[in-house]
């Protein structure tokens, strides 16, 4: 099987597999709604399944080296898709932890995903394939939400089944049509103290620390986002669907045009640079939204911004730490358990300034989180 024809396939996996995120994100508040009103326990629902991604996501991706690909993705999917079915008919709010809990264990499909991609494609190809998971998952986000939407304005119990459906055919698709990948012969043993010995690399820490600052920005961003449009826009189910959409259709864009452009004028390096500094603007001009007479404007400009600055930095930092490392699945797991230590800390965190100061004061602290990861990674050698 050609190279083109595994990039096809995994293109539809990942893009089912975050058709279903895509569908549910968006949504979290109003199923954690029927049972609190409080911010600070919805944005809880999403640090849960993040500490379980954090302990487990490395563990998965060293399986992956050892077993291969193809069984920790169809675990992974299978395991959404009964987190998924929990949401749905979720009577109580332990009821939806538990399914966060479920989903979060088994989540390891996006870093090995990105580990069978870096298999499969050669250092110089593996900007762009790892761009095309990035395709996938900016599609899922145009149709995720927007179906999402449209299902929960109908029955909010609809999302959560029709998320489960796509996430077993995504798991059906891996057993019939995915190919192995190459397995590492050389396996480097896992122990729980490499997840923050990482830091202290020479070759490995800059990017990790970046990523780290990165992903408390975006965490920030998105825990309290469809809350905030709702403070400050009005918005609801159907309109917040349509704003992820359109984040969605941004990052598409980028990873099948902007970036293969813009990779042949700057190095990787200055590609990280350009991302974050243009995602920082872009969450500025988000939190401006709160004062100016004209948010829709201000609010479209700010989403194009940040959705250019986060589909730059996601595919480039993940092909650079791909060169560096023989066993991608355990490296990329590692990054994604930061990335899910992000995702408890920064909810926590913009829950709390959400509440306790203004709405806008959490989309200020993401831009400046963001440009502190710009000057890490600038200086830092």
């Amino acid at each position: 099987m050609g190279n083109n024809t595994r990039y096809g396939i995994i293109f539809i996996i990942v893009f089912l597999d975050l058709l279903g995120a895509g569908i549910i994100l968006p949504l979290l508040p109003f199923y954690a709604e029927k049972f609190t009103a409080s911010a600070i326990i919805i944005t809880l629902l999403v640090s849960i399944y993040s500490l379980m991604q954090f302990i487990f996501s490395p563990i998965l991706g060293h399986l992956s080296d050892k077993y291969g690909r193809r069984p920790v993705l169809i675990i992974s999917q299978v395991g959404s898709a009964i987190g998924y079915l929990m949401l749905a008919f979720a009577n109580s709010i332990h009821i939806l932890f538990l399914s966060r809990i479920i989903d979060g264990i088994t989540g390891g499909n996006i870093s090995t995903a990105q580990a069978y991609i870096s298999d499969v494609s050669t250092k110089k190809d593996r900007k762009k394939a790892l761009g095309i998971i990035g395709a996938a998952f900016g599609l899922g986000f145009i149709l995720g939400p927007t179906i999402g939407g449209f299902l929960g304005h109908i029955n909010i119990i609809l999302p959560g089944i029709f998320a489960a459906i796509a996430a077993l055919t995504a798991s059906i698709l891996v057993y019939l049509k995915l190919p192995e990948s190459k397995r590492h012969k050389t396996i480097e043993s896992f122990q729980f103290n490499q997840i923050y010995s990482v830091l202290f690399d020479k070759k490995l820490s800059k990017i990790f620390l970046v990523t780290i600052f990165f992903g408390l920005s975006t965490a920030m961003m998105q825990s309290t986002f469809a809350l905030y449009n709702q403070k400050v826009l009005g918005f609801r189910e159907r309109e917040n669907g349509l704003i992820f959409a359109y984040i969605g259709i941004v990052s598409v864009f980028m990873q099948l045009y902007v970036i293969r452009k813009l990779e042949k004028k700057y190095t990787d390096d200055q590609l990280v640079k350009i991302g974050l500094f243009v995602g920082s603007l872009g969450f500025l001009l988000i939190s401006l939204v709160y004062f100016s007479t004209y948010k829709i404007l201000l609010f479209s400009l700010g989403l194009t911004l940040s959705g250019f600055g986060m589909g730059l930095f996601n595919p480039t930092i993940r092909a650079i730490l791909t060169k560096k490392v023989k066993n991608y699945g355990k490296y990329l797991g590692l990054l994604s358990s930061y990335i899910s230590l992000t995702m408890i800390i920064g909810p926590i965190f913009a829950g709390n300034l959400f509440e306790l100061l203004k709405p806008y004061s959490v989309f200020i602290s993401a831009s400046l989180l963001m440009i502190l990861s710009y000057f890490v990674f600038k200086i830092k050698k």
